[in-house]
């Protein structure tokens, strides 16, 4: 591990008992060709939400909190190019440090990060974590699939990065009921979840929930969680939209989801 990253897990003497975990995915206008512009939000966006989450306490990956590090929670999901052209540097400049998911099967293709880049950015004290070997949801595979993919994306990271992988985020955030049980005989050591809510120390070993940032997020919704405000209507609408995946099911649902988005990008033009 890198000596930034060593310094970063130390632990401070009083440890909050409770943080906030930002999900992030593509950023800035080198975002790869499969971004979701639902999520992707623009420079300027992420280098102000930086400043004003570091109000309230160091900028920290889920790796360095969970070894009893403090601060807010930085994560980054599907390995996208813009996380090292983009994303990190504004990182490095606020001497921040993240989490990043990759699926090693999209590493080096178009669009996305390449295993040289991501053993400078560990070098630069990120942490570089497991996102399944595809971007699949993991409820589309049978428990010997899933076992298969996690195995192989956490050893073909260690493999390629040079550092160990214990944590996963699903794609989606879509969570099989076994899937706590599968990942700690893989390995892992916690799953970060999309679910909304405060990640809890007395909680560490079950799913840990994230906030998902979406595109034009505005400050004020930001400052809103920051403070501990608005969660319970985040944590209803979610429990509204798996209710809706699971009855219509992940592919249904990923079609209407994309005519809604398409639809309401028409009315904002």
């Amino acid at each position: 591990m890198s000596a930034l990253a060593d310094r970063a897990v130390a632990a401070p003497d009083r440890p909050s008992t409770s943080t906030l975990a930002l999900m992030y995915h593509a950023v800035g206008e080198t975002a790869g060709g499969t971004a979701d512009a639902h999520y992707r939000i623009g420079c300027e966006d992420l280098r102000h939400q930086l400043a004003a989450c570091a109000a309230y306490g160091p900028l920290t990956s889920a790796r360095s909190w969970l070894a009893g590090g403090d601060g807010v929670i930085l994560t980054f999901d599907d390995g996208d190019a813009s996380h090292y052209a983009e994303a990190l540097p504004l990182l490095l400049a606020r001497h921040a440090q993240a989490d990043f998911f990759v699926n090693p099967a999209t590493v080096g293709q178009r669009g996305f990060v390449t295993w040289g880049q991501l053993r400078e950015m560990a070098e630069l004290g990120m942490s570089i974590q497991s996102h399944g070997y595809e971007h699949r949801y993991l409820t589309s595979l049978s428990p010997q699939e899933l076992e298969r993919s996690l195995l192989r994306a956490r050893l073909t990271i260690e493999q390629q990065v040079g550092e160990p992988v214990r944590l996963l985020a699903p794609p989606g955030g879509r969570m099989p009921p076994d899937l706590g049980a599968i990942a700690r005989d893989c390995g892992y050591s916690h799953v970060l979840c999309s679910r909304p809510g405060r990640v809890r120390r007395d909680a560490a070993n079950g799913a840990l929930p994230r906030l998902a940032v979406v595109a034009a997020l505005p400050p004020a919704v930001l400052q809103r969680w920051l403070t501990g405000q608005g969660l319970l209507r985040l944590r209803l609408r979610y429990a509204a939209l798996d209710l809706a995946k699971r009855a219509v099911g992940d592919n249904a649902y990923e079609s209407l989801r994309r005519r809604w988005l398409a639809a309401a990008a028409e009315r904002s033009c």
